[in-house]
């Protein structure tokens, strides 16, 4: 009967809509990356295997001038995925050296560490640039990661060591330090300082430091992250004990190093991740959604905030007094602490980190303390943006990496091949007169303090940002099933689900509905039109050619049937 047959059909669909649920909830993307905690900051991991998402084989939207295809390629990656990326290329014309120097060893194990590398640790890299001797100048380079994870051979340092090696012609040295909680900021540092003078006695060869002998060939130290911070750490203790290497230093560089330890910097509000998303489409027919802010670390600013400090707070072994130690967190460092024998520095930082202060602040006391500072801030770039210096598979580079590391390479190289760097500002007073006559003679030390020579960068790809981006006409009309599928499936299923079971019962009710009053209706314009005569009298029933009635025909409606007479007299 119609009945059951309603409630079956009613039943079937039920069905048809949760399996569906289930299919767009199964395929809707899982969160990506890894959960933050306190003991992770840094987001990085090798990228062997990985397979190039869609959104490189684009040229991104065809009418959004204002980012380079590298940068907006990088973008939509790691936005998606904040462990992906990383440079994979070995820079040519360099080779590797290992060496396990006596008593620098250290074990990671499941109690003790949390980096993928469990075992035997302490082995240092090296990489020679091509012709290398026992005269070349020598790098000391601290990798990032948090003090937690990394290792000169995982998380693309190689490759950063490699192009080191060959922008700036010196041997470049990456130590595998005891990473927290097996080490914290001390042993860190001192395996930082113990690497350093094996560094100046001791050539990439056998037999360097019996033919060098009193001579010291040009050092250099330099780091990223929080590898930036152990370096920052290290210059200012050079700084104060000079004598602990017995030579100074002939620069130092520093990719986003992380100095802050109290990890309260303006940029972690100002500088926090969002998305923005409209309901339209761009010309090219991709999607309305853009990122600004840090992408590769994603939380609210509290969350985020809250997460450096938890990882400063373990690196510095619980004690929290030394998270505004001027040594341990050289953000604190005031003028004062970076005079005396201090070398250049070089910062190169993204301008749309969490932690930009932590380099513009160092930057400035640095030089205003006497120091020879160069500060580059790349615009719309994120956490150690010269690590992505390939461009995130896109098949060209990213300009800001590619050209930061250049830079680094000319700061070395004018350093120990002109004795000075390849440029810096000259401040005069009013008229030429000296800098003490000038309005910021207030905050200087006379005949001693500097500014930084400072550069705010932009991509020369971006195309004169010529505008914004068209957007498609008639938005509502080009918004189609499976627009709507794909934004239901990124909704949570406490959503999803009440909203497909209760659009499916109101389909039902009101096909339920619709069907009775559709028969009912039509049964009784049929009983109507039957007794009542009218045009049912031309072919309900009909005449044979004899004058005889022929019997009447039903007609059948439903499960039931009707006979339609004609009146007398037809």
């Amino acid at each position: 009967m119609q009945p059951k047959s309603g409630r079956r059909g009613g039943s079937s669909m039920l069905l048809l809509v949760l399996l569906a649920t289930s299919c767009l909830l199964g395929s809707a993307k899982p969160s990506r990356g890894r959960p933050r905690t306190v003991r992770s900051v840094l987001l990085a991991s090798d990228l062997a295997g990985r397979t190039e998402p869609e959104e490189c084989k684009l040229s991104g939207h065809k009418d959004l001038h204002l980012l380079s295809p590298a940068t907006a390629c990088c973008y939509g990656k790691i936005v998606k995925n904040t462990s992906c990326c990383m440079d994979q290329q070995i820079a040519p014309g360099v080779t590797r050296k290992t060496l396990q120097r006596k008593g620098m060893h250290w074990n990671c194990t499941e109690e003790n560490c949390w980096d993928t590398v469990q075992g035997p640790r302490g082995r240092d890299s090296f990489w020679l640039p091509e012709g290398a001797t026992c005269s070349t100048p020598r790098t000391l380079y601290t990798h990032g990661g948090s003090w937690m994870y990394g290792s000169p051979d995982t998380d693309s340092y190689a490759q950063l060591g490699s192009r080191l090696a060959k922008v700036t012609g010196t041997v470049v040295m990456l130590t595998d330090y005891p990473l927290v909680p097996a080490g914290n900021y001390s042993s860190i540092l001192q395996w930082a300082i113990d690497a350093l003078q094996w560094l100046s006695l001791n050539g990439p060869f056998e037999g360097c430091d019996e033919e060098h002998g009193a001579k010291r060939v040009p050092l250099f130290v330099g780091g990223d992250s929080s590898g930036g911070g152990t370096t920052m750490s290290l210059v200012l203790t050079l700084a104060k004990r000079p004598q602990l290497l017995g030579q100074k230093l002939a620069g130092a560089f520093f990719f986003s190093p992380w100095t802050n330890l109290m990890c309260n910097t303006p940029e972690y509000y100002s500088n926090a991740f969002s998305k923005i998303q409209g309901s339209g489409k761009f010309q090219d027919d991709s999607k309305l959604t853009m990122y600004t802010g840090d992408i590769l670390f994603q939380e609210v600013t509290p969350e985020n905030a809250d997460a450096f400090n938890g990882n400063a707070v373990d690196y510095l072994g619980g004690d929290f007094e030394l998270q505004t130690d001027p040594i341990a967190s050289p953000f604190f460092a005031q003028p004062a602490d970076f005079a005396g024998s201090l070398p250049p520095l070089y910062f190169a930082v993204g301008a749309s980190e969490s932690i930009l202060g932590d380099s513009v602040r160092v930057a400035q006391h640095a030089a205003q303390g006497g120091c020879d500072v160069i500060l580059e801030v790349y615009h719309g770039m994120w956490h150690v943006f010269p690590m992505y210096s390939e461009g995130c598979g896109l098949g060209e580079p990213l300009w800001a990496g590619a050209y930061a590391i250049n830079q680094t390479g000319l700061f070395v190289r004018h350093i120990h091949e002109q004795g000075r760097l390849p440029y810096k500002l000259k401040v005069e007073g009013p008229n030429g007169g000296p800098p003490e006559s000038s309005i910021l003679a207030k905050f200087w030390q006379p005949s001693v303090s500097k500014v930084p020579f400072f550069r705010y960068l932009y991509d020369p790809n971006v195309r004169h940002f010529s505008k914004v981006g068209e957007l498609l006409p008639n938005r509502d009309a080009t918004y189609s099933y499976k627009d709507i599928m794909k934004d239901l499936a990124k909704q949570s299923p406490w959503i999803v689900l009440p909203s497909l079971t209760g659009a499916a019962v109101t389909i039902f009710v009101m096909g339920f509905c619709l069907g009775g009053l559709t028969e009912f209706g039509g049964e009784r314009a049929v009983r109507r039109f039957a007794h009542g005569g009218g045009w049912c009298t031309g072919f309900a029933g009909a005449r044979s050619t004899s004058g005889t009635a022929r019997a009447p025909r039903p007609i059948y409606w439903g499960s039931r049937s009707w006979s339609l007479r004609r009146s007398s007299g037809a």
